[in-house]
C-alpha cells in the first residue's frame, strides 16, 4: 500500500482518522479541522513531515514528525492496522534522512495501547513531566531578605541564567533562548525577575518566569494528565505550549533562594488577584521536582518516551 507524503486537503481525512481511531481512550478530546489546517500554515508547515497511507485513493492511515525531533503515533481506521509500523518507518526514516539523533513522543500514560506501540518499537520512556497547582494563600509570603534584590532578568545574564539551569536548556543555543524569553509574543520581558546580592548584581542567584494573563487557562480546571507543555516551563522552549494561567518557572543557587523567588511570584499574582500558582517539571531535573514537590501539590503527569536515530 502506497505511503506518501502530505498534499493539501489532507487534514480532513487526518482529523476523521484521529477522531475514529483514539474515540475510545480516556480523556480523549476530538480532533478540530480547522486547529489542524491552521497548525500546518503557520507552525508545522513542512508537507515532507507528514505521511499518509493511501488505498484505492483514499487516506486510511497517518503519522507525523515535527523538527523537534517529536513524532506521533501511527494513527489508522480499523480495518488499517497493518499500516502502522510502514507509517512509522517513513516517519523514522525521513528524521535519519535529516540528521535528527533521536525521536521522542509524548501521550496520556493511561493510553495503554499507544504507549504499549512505542515501547514494543524501540521506545524507553526518557521522563515524565509533573504539573502542579496550589494555592497562594498555603505558599512563602517571606519577604525578600536583606542583602537582596529582585529585578529584572536582563539579557547578558543569559548564560548564568542557563548554568543555573543544571542542563534543563540543553540543546537550545542562546540565540534562540534569547528570543524566546525576550521577543515571546504570549509574555513580556518584565515576566522574568532575577534575584542577586544587593551589593553585585552581576552575581545571579536566581531567576524565575511568571507568566499570567485573563485570558489563559484556570490551572484548577484543566486536564492535568493530558500531554500539554506549559507555556513557561523552564525546558520546553521548542515546543508547542498549553498557556497557563499563574505559571511559575524558576531556577536557583539553592533551596532558598528559590523560596525567595517563589514568595515575589506569590505577592505578583495575589497583586493580579489570582488564587493558585501553577508548575511543570521534568521528571530527570530532580532539584527542581524536589523543590516543587515541597510547596506545591502534583496534579497529573504524562511520559515521554524516546529513541535513538544516529549512532
Amino acid at each position: 500500500m502506497p505511503i506518501r507524503t502530505y498534499q493539501p486537503g489532507d487534514e480532513s481525512a487526518q482529523v476523521q482518522i484521529y477522531n475514529l481511531a483514539a474515540a475510545r481512550l480516556p480523556g480523549f478530546k476530538p480532533a478540530n479541522l480547522d486547529e489542524v489546517a491552521r497548525r500546518y500554515r503557520t507552525v508545522d508547515p513542512d508537507p515532507a513531515a507528514k505521511f499518509y497511507a493511501v488505498a484505492d485513493g483514499v487516506v486510511v492511515g497517518y503519522a507525523v514528525f515535527n523538527p523537534n525531533g517529536r513524532i506521533s503515533s501511527p494513527w489508522y481506521l480499523p480495518e488499517f492496522q497493518e499500516q502502522r509500523e510502514p507509517l512509522l518507518d517513513a516517519v523514522l526514516a525521513a528524521m535519519r534522512q535529516r540528521g535528527l539523533p533521536e525521536a521522542w513522543a509524548a501521550y496520556r500514560a493511561d493510553w495503554e495501547p499507544v504507549i504499549s506501540f512505542f515501547h514494543d518499537h524501540g521506545f524507553l520512556q526518557a521522563r515524565a513531566m509533573i504539573n502542579y497547582v496550589a494555592e497562594l494563600e498555603n505558599l512563602p509570603h517571606a519577604p525578600i531578605p536583606p542583602g537582596q534584590s529582585i529585578r529584572p532578568l536582563e539579557r547578558g545574564e543569559l548564560p548564568q541564567f542557563v548554568a543555573l539551569g543544571r542542563g534543563i536548556f540543553a540543546g537550545d543555543n542562546v540565540a534562540a533562548l534569547e528570543g524566546y524569553f525576550w521577543d515571546n509574543p504570549f509574555f513580556d520581558a518584565s515576566s522574568l525577575f532575577a534575584l542577586n546580592p544587593a551589593t553585585d548584581e552581576g552575581t545571579l542567584l536566581g531567576a524565575a518566569l511568571l507568566i499570567g494573563a485573563a485570558g489563559y487557562a484556570d490551572p484548577t480546571k484543566i486536564d492535568a494528565a493530558m500531554p500539554c507543555f506549559r507555556l513557561g516551563a523552564l525546558g520546553t522552549e521548542r515546543e508547542r505550549h498549553k498557556r497557563v494561567n499563574g505559571l511559575f518557572s524558576c531556577v536557583f543557587a539553592d533551596e532558598s533562594a528559590g523560596e525567595t523567588l517563589l514568595a515575589e511570584a506569590v505577592r505578583r499574582l495575589e497583586q493580579a488577584g489570582l488564587t493558585h500558582l501553577a508548575a511543570q517539571a521534568p521528571s530527570d531535573q530532580p532539584t527542581l521536582v524536589a523543590f516543587y514537590d515541597r510547596f506545591l501539590h502534583r496534579q497529573g503527569t504524562f511520559p515521554i518516551v524516546s529513541r535513538r536515530l544516529l549512532r
